[in-house]
């Protein structure tokens, strides 16, 4: 868990805690096809048009990954787990809506988005601007369906990867430990 940059730094947040993912959770992350998410330049001008996000909708998020998100990282608890990485999901893709057209990128990516969670992802949401989406399931034989079904739904139109998570991760300076 990283702290969060402060206001007018431009280091790198400091890592807080580190927690092992269990190991029995996997991970969907499905790829349409079509144009990337915002990078770079782009990237950076859309930024600069957002405007800061409400106060409330901050500590909200921050309660929610306080509070149930790594509670129920530790306890092992997948579905209180997905339910807060959800919701600061919807919560955080409000704040980039205007930019990016609504939540979650519109087209195949909102679509997964709302179809993992459909077909019994505990956690669903997308990478940065997207169009990558994931979900999250407590089996490797979920994350064989979860996969299959979003395949299924891509068709030739993208990629999907299914796997577990590394059991060591960097012990400073971010990063979530990989697939195994």
């Amino acid at each position: 868990m990283e702290g969060g940059r402060r206001v007018g730094a431009d280091t790198i947040a400091p890592l807080l805690a580190r927690f092992e993912i269990p190991d029995g959770w996997r991970c969907v992350v499905a790829v349409p096809d079509g144009a990337p998410g915002l990078s770079g330049e782009a990237e950076a001008a859309a930024f600069e048009q957002l405007p800061p996000p409400p106060e409330r909708e901050v500590e909200r998020v921050a309660h929610l990954v306080l509070m149930q998100l790594l509670p129920a990282l530790v306890e092992g608890d997948l579905p209180s787990f997905g339910a807060a990485l959800t919701e600061v999901q919807r919560v955080t893709g409000a704040w980039f809506a205007s930019q990016q057209g609504g939540v979650f990128a519109p087209g195949p990516t909102a679509t997964l988005v709302r179809r993992m969670a459909e077909w019994g992802a505990a956690g669903v949401g997308q990478s940065s601007w997207g169009p990558a989406v994931y979900g999250l399931v407590g089996s490797e034989a979920e994350g064989r369906e979860l996969a299959a079904r979003a395949a299924a739904l891509l068709g030739s139109g993208g990629r999907v990867f299914e796997g577990g998570f590394a059991g060591a991760g960097p012990k400073s300076g971010g990063g979530n430990g990989g697939f195994t």
